[in-house]
């Protein structure tokens, strides 16, 4: 062992002492509450991710050698492992093991209780056709995942969630679990933006590209859009934001917000993002110029990405558009701390 920090490890210096940050982090983000700004603090902080988001070529996992063989003989069935030789056969090696992660990863997704990923690795056949693995896959403890990673979900339920997770999270502290989120109105602009496709982007996730997409660019009036999304029931914003206020006020979750971390670029303050980057890395042990990380949040180039500023329904709502989603989502409203009021 070389001494050097695994990805997703700093030493922390004050008064002579080393102390390790934390291995293992949850984030619970709403769909289009700006996933990709909490994404690349991670990633800056030296997290690979897994999960919703596509994360930049820096924050994809990448296992070294000893962490692919600790994977392997911790969940591939013992016949599976024998037959792995990284000296001989490295291609079929990294092979394996690749395809031992993408079930790992699928058991805990299903473990936690999350909803159904659109991420292209989580659907691939190799999640659920690899080879052999171990019961354990079903029980082991989230510590026994590889360290320096963070699981990013857009939509949790605490409470179908494998208890033993909750016991280790309880008991332990770890994983370090975040909640993002935005003003549900942004979010609704946001996602007909997003279903409407008027952003250019073609991301697949099903059932809702299946229905929301087609539906919304058929329409070419903006208004008729919003009035489709304030209407059907199965329009992902109250299902994701309802499964989040459980973990809104839980004193062992960081809360932080798109409004505070998109900074000057995206209608915020600079004071505010400065102290939202400083308040999660110090949750996650991690001592850091917070100014050298909050300039590389705003990532135009990320994946998806559309106008990424604060308040845009205030440009976009009518006053019936106002009056509607109070009297649907104005809990939601009040439950994260946004004002309720008129539109310009």
């Amino acid at each position: 062992m070389s001494g050097l920090p695994f990805p997703g490890q700093a030493v922390l210096h004050g008064k002579g002492a080393t102390q390790v940050s934390s291995e293992r982090v949850f984030v619970i983000s709403p769909r289009k509450s700006g996933t990709h700004l909490v994404q690349e603090l991670l990633v800056h902080l030296g997290y690979r991710v897994y999960g919703e988001p596509v994360p930049p070529d820096g924050g994809r996992p990448a296992f070294s050698i000893r962490e692919r063989i600790e994977m392997a003989e911790r969940f591939l069935d013992p016949d599976e492992f024998a037959a792995l030789d990284h000296v001989r056969d490295r291609e079929a090696f990294i092979r394996t093991t690749d395809e031992a992660w993408l079930q790992l990863a699928w058991a805990w997704q299903t473990r936690l209780a999350v909803a159904p990923l659109a991420h292209v690795e989580a659907i691939a056949p190799e999640a659920r056709f690899g080879p052999k693995m171990r019961p354990e896959i079903w029980t082991a403890p989230f510590s026994s995942t590889p360290a320096g990673m963070s699981w990013i979900f857009h939509s949790v339920d605490v409470w179908r969630m494998d208890n033993t997770f909750l016991a280790e999270w309880v008991n332990t502290g770890s994983p370090r679990v975040i909640l993002n989120y935005r003003d549900p109105r942004d979010v609704l602009v946001s996602l007909v933006d997003f279903f409407s496709r008027s952003n250019g982007l073609r991301f697949l996730r099903y059932p809702e590209s299946a229905v929301f997409g087609p539906v919304l660019e058929s329409m070419e009036d903006y208004g008729k859009k919003l009035d489709y999304a304030l209407s059907d029931p199965r329009m992902p914003l109250l299902s994701d934001f309802e499964s989040a206020i459980s973990f809104l006020h839980h004193p062992n979750v960081c809360h932080v917000s798109f409004e505070e971390l998109v900074g000057p670029q995206g209608g915020g303050t600079r004071t505010a993002q400065l102290a939202a980057v400083k308040r999660v890395a110090d949750w996650l042990e991690h001592d850091i110029d917070p100014a050298s990380v909050a300039d590389c949040l705003f990532n135009p180039q990320s994946f998806t990405l559309n106008k990424g500023r604060t308040g845009r329904w205030r440009e976009t709502f009518s006053p019936d558009h106002v009056e509607r989603f109070e009297a649907r989502f104005g809990h939601l409203l009040d439950s994260f701390g946004y004002a309720r009021g008129a539109a310009r």
